[in-house]
């Protein structure tokens, strides 16, 4: 036997309440460490488990707002697929055009759909382009400008020009007044179907 352990078991004989001691106080700090180090894994369980409560309270609380931007973004995209063009039904197309010329209260002298180019690599919609060309006074080329931007189909102008008409005067130097005609020159994109 080793002789240090000898010594031990000795010590232990001639004084037992000692040993005894400290092997209680050495079982009950190692308890004591044990149990501390579970409170710990416990308090870190109810602090997630509160965090995802208050989550989950803080998503039953904003349910009617989620729900009604939900409803509301439903609702315009909706409106964006009723409103989409079809490149191949030219009448229809068309027809939109001489839709705004009867409530614009302005003629025009041109509407043609362009070639359309390929649809740009990750867009939903394709645009389609159109020509137009419309004469009538400054307040008429306005009006239909604004009956352009605000109908139901998606429109972007890609690009515009206004002069004088022939035989009136120059729309710089008159001003563009009331009985001057101004002839407008446009070219704007529908948004269509792929």
């Amino acid at each position: 036997m080793n002789p240090l352990l000898q010594q031990f078991v000795t010590y232990a004989r001639r004084n037992p309440v000692m040993v005894v001691s400290l092997s209680i106080i050495v079982l009950m700090g190692s308890a004591s460490y044990f149990l501390w180090q579970r409170q710990q894994d416990l308090t870190g369980q109810h602090d997630e488990v509160r965090r995802n409560g208050e989550d989950i309270l803080q998503s039953l609380t904003s349910h009617a707002r989620v729900t009604t931007e939900i409803a509301t973004v439903t609702e315009a995209l909706n409106f964006i697929d009723q409103n989409l063009v079809n490149e191949a039904d030219l009448a229809e197309n068309l027809g939109y055009f001489y839709q705004i010329e009867t409530a614009s209260r302005i003629r025009f002298s041109q509407v043609n759909q362009l070639s359309s180019q390929p649809q740009p690599p990750g867009s939903a919609y394709k645009p389609i382009p159109f020509s137009l060309r419309a004469t009538g006074s400054y307040h008429q080329i306005i009006r239909l400008i604004h009956e352009l931007e605000s109908g139901p189909r998606l429109l972007r102008i890609r690009t515009f020009s206004l002069s004088g008409s022939e035989g009136a005067p120059d729309l710089a130097r008159s001003g563009g007044g009331e009985g001057d005609l101004v002839t407008m020159e446009m070219t704007v994109e529908l948004l269509g179907r792929p």
